[in-house]
């Protein structure tokens, strides 16, 4: 081996060496706390919730609900909470609703769980823990209607929902809607297919 071959080989393990200690120093560490500093500052800024004493930190903008500082929207609502082993009703602030709510145009739906703004319709239910807010995938807030006599079921142009999902293989248009001596909608039947709703 000549001189010149030995020089190559010594300068190639150096830059290998070399690489390898940057990786481990500046990519490895780092980047796990960056992901931490991230994460924490991210839950600052998007609480899950209020409490009612905390009300100076958030801007009402239309009935019940309201933003934080950083535009993350909470409803002011009602959950149940033990106080000396009793359950009672506490008012707080909800941030784990629906960020894509205008609260302008926000509005339930007739006498139903639904509710709707001028681009999106929701599922507004009350729980235990206060009302959840949850988008419905891919429904037309235009024709979007609730089935007669039921407040969990629904229908648009395209497709009835059971809540927040939609009931497969059925067609409006070609859907017949048998209803009881009340008025209210019981069963969906469309060819030789049926589906009986929960009441």
């Amino acid at each position: 081996m000549n001189f010149r071959t030995i020089f190559k080989l010594y300068l190639l393990f150096f830059f290998v060496a070399c690489f390898e200690k940057k990786s481990k120093t500046e990519y490895s560490q780092p980047s796990t706390k960056a992901i931490l500093q991230k994460d924490n500052r991210k839950s600052e800024k998007y609480p899950a919730q209020y409490e009612l004493q905390d009300s100076v930190e958030l801007t009402h903008i239309k009935n019940t609900f309201y933003r934080n500082e950083f535009g993350f929207l909470y409803e002011k609502t009602i959950a149940q909470r033990e106080f000396k082993g009793v359950l009672k009703d506490a008012e707080y602030f909800n941030g784990i609703i629906s960020q894509e709510v205008d609260p302008n145009s926000f509005q339930q739906i007739e006498d139903s769980w639904f509710a709707k703004d001028h681009k999106n319709v929701y599922y507004s239910r009350p729980t235990s823990g206060g009302r959840q807010i949850t988008k419905i995938e891919n429904a037309d807030v235009n024709t979007f209607k609730i089935l007669d006599g039921n407040y969990r079921y629904a229908v648009d142009k395209s497709h009835f929902f059971y809540e927040t999902e939609k009931i497969k293989d059925f067609i409006p248009l070609k859907t017949e809607q048998i209803k009881d001596g009340e008025g209210k909608v019981i069963e969906l039947k469309m060819k030789n297919k049926k589906v009986n709703l929960e009441p």
